[in-house]
């Protein structure tokens, strides 16, 4: 879902960074606290795809702050004793993939005040 609106942002903004441009409109345009939730899911995307890295670290100094579950460093369960458990390093669950929705579509809302061309 995120790596399509990458290239729906690349191609709507005639960019070759998306993510990047998306920021920008979003500093501009004051809506800090939405800067930070967009940062948030791309850098937990960026850990689901890519493991330990980076973004990971990023996550986990703010962990407390995130409203999504991430396994900090020596954890290796969400939640002990649960066999069903996939191994990831975020929990994706519903909550989780509706919020990668709802950050996807307020953040469209805002480039599309901008740069109204944007579909």
């Amino acid at each position: 879902m995120f790596s399509i609106f990458e290239a729906s942002l690349q191609e709507g903004l005639s960019c070759s960074d998306g993510f990047r441009e998306a920021k920008k409109i979003l500093d501009g345009e004051g809506e800090l606290d939405m800067k930070e939730r967009f940062e948030d899911i791309f850098l937990a995307v960026n850990v689901l795809k890519h493991g330990r890295g980076r973004s990971y670290d990023a996550l986990v100094a703010k962990a407390d702050a995130l409203p999504f579950i991430i396994k900090l460093p020596g954890e290796s369960f969400f939640f002990e004793g649960d066999v069903s458990e996939v191994s990831t390093l975020i929990e994706v669950d519903d909550a989780f993939v509706q919020r990668c929705g709802d950050v996807i579509s307020d953040v469209s809302e805002v480039i599309r005040r901008v740069r109204p061309e944007f579909a």
